[in-house]
């Protein structure tokens, strides 16, 4: 058996994070999201994986190579231009056999994949999970084990299943895609209309395994408390006087100050330095970055590279933070401090405060609203 990847978009609602890197990159509970779909194949014995990338594409191959640490043989393919998942499949060569298709800016673990493997028959299937938001997705209409209909983001869905992305193909199935991305197709959900008009049996694969969806900055954090829920992340010992709560993970080279607290929820990558009496809940940390003493973070990301001085401060709180399609109403989210951001000493986020990658903030600063990228706060 072999999976197809489909790893090729940039994901621009998730900006800053993916103004560098693609969305299947960005890290979640110390991982890439593209990681989690490799691992779980590989324990469901799938290990010939083809990658089809586009959009920052070293980012993907430099991170996995030749699949060999990983316990799998990966390839890769190319979508020049990023035109939907029709052509992004399109892209792989044609498999001899029966395949998996998953899309890598969606968390999935080995379970969900074993369900799709062993899925009734032999001809095409499609995970579906329940979501109490379905009109985000491709609404998956469902009766007993078959898939009725599927609708891309309705305004009034009929139904609670969504589309998982996580498919079970055959070789034919490839060819009627090809012949209808001829006629105009442009995504997945359009072949799965194609085989239901060709009266083509689609297995509807009902699942509530892990299967998660970042859309927007703060969704990260929302993904990051599913994987711990779901797979037990227990506290790690750091340092003596450190206080480190169940569900925190901590990367590899990485220094935590006397008295600081990291609370629940909380990853911190590698190469990392926390100064004393600093207190984390539920914040993502990225690699290489460095918080000064006395700061306290709460529902916040930091990127990569990201330097914040002493006695910073991210409130968290009801907001409207803003991004490139439109404001979006939070209960409680704190900020977000992009890739090598250097905020100095005393600053003072806002609930909703979005700084871009490579802002500079000035000493004692208090800030809100979205900083563009590369901006001088003086």
């Amino acid at each position: 058996m072999r999976a197809i990847i489909l790893a090729a978009g940039e994901g621009s609602r998730l900006r800053p994070f993916t103004a560098d890197r693609p969305k299947p990159m960005v890290r979640v509970a110390n991982k890439p999201i593209a990681q989690y779909a490799v691992e779980a194949l590989v324990a469901q014995g799938v290990q010939d994986i083809t990658f089809v990338v586009g959009y920052q594409k070293e980012k993907v191959q430099s991170h996995f190579h030749d699949g060999r640490r990983f316990g799998a043989r990966i390839s890769y393919a190319f979508q020049p231009v990023l035109s939907g998942t029709a052509d992004a499949l399109l892209a792989a060569p044609r498999p001899a056999g029966p395949f998996l298709v998953l899309g890598a800016d969606n968390l999935v673990d080995a379970t969900l994949v074993k369900r799709v493997l062993s899925a009734p028959g032999e001809g095409p299937a499609l995970a579906v999970h329940a979501s109490a938001d379905p009109g985000r997705y491709g609404v998956v209409t469902v009766e007993g084990d078959r898939v009725l209909a599927i609708e891309e983001k309705p305004a009034q869905p009929r139904s609670r299943w969504v589309s998982t992305g996580v498919y079970r193909l055959t070789p034919s199935d490839y060819d009627r895609l090809q012949a209808l991305r001829a006629k105009g197709a442009t995504g997945l959900p359009d072949l799965v209309e194609g085989l239901l008009d060709a009266g083509v049996p689609v297995e509807a694969v009902r699942t509530d395994d892990l299967w998660a969806d970042a859309v927007y900055p703060w969704d990260l954090l929302r993904v990051q408390a599913e994987v711990v829920r779901r797979q037990g992340v227990v506290a790690t010992p750091v340092l003596p006087n450190v206080e480190v709560e169940a569900g925190v993970m901590v990367g590899e080279e990485t220094a935590i100050g006397p008295w600081s607290t990291l609370a629940r929820n909380t990853s911190v990558g590698s190469n990392v330095v926390i100064g004393g009496h600093c207190t984390l809940e539920n914040c993502i940390v990225g690699d290489d970055v460095q918080i000064g003493p006395y700061s306290y973070l709460k529902n916040t990301i930091l990127g990569a590279g990201a330097i914040v001085g002493p006695r910073f401060t991210a409130v968290s709180g009801p907001c409207e933070p803003r991004t490139a399609d439109g404001h979006h109403r939070l209960d409680d989210f704190g900020s977000v401090v992009g890739h090598d951001a250097r905020v100095q000493a005393s600053v003072t986020l806002a609930p909703g405060t979005i700084l871009g990658n490579r802002v500079r903030v000035a000493l004692g600063k208090t800030l809100s609203g979205t900083i563009e990228d590369g901006a001088n706060v003086v």
